[in-house]
């Protein structure tokens, strides 16, 4: 039973080790997810900021009716399309980044 054990642990040891190309991929990757979550963050504080103005003109649209809410309405209406092309731009920068980092990997796999 310990030469199984003591086996079984060599193995596992064995297998567990990366090499350098294996751990410089490993932290490409994990610094193109790192930048890429970045790029959302930011996009989606400016989106949250840009929801939270569009909300504003619709309570004052709400409270001033007429033209002048239709107007602000309008408005209100742009905001909200803008946020959501922020959070799309940001989505999509973030897969380039790492679509970026995997072709680098492929890349100095094939030298």
């Amino acid at each position: 039973m310990r030469p199984l054990l003591a086996a079984i642990i060599v193995f596992a040891a064995a297998a567990c080790q990366r090499t350098a190309e294996q751990r410089a991929a490993d932290e490409l990757r994990n610094d193109a997810q790192q930048e890429g979550a970045s790029v959302e963050k930011r996009a989606a504080s400016e989106a949250d900021r840009l929801e939270q103005q569009a909300s504003d003109l619709g309570n004052e649209a709400n409270q001033a009716g007429g033209m002048t809410g239709k107007r602000l309405n309008v408005r209100a209406q742009a905001l909200n399309d803008e946020a959501k092309i922020v959070r799309k731009q940001a989505d999509m920068k973030a897969d380039a980044i790492k679509e970026s980092a995997d072709a680098r990997i492929k890349a100095s796999k094939s030298r």
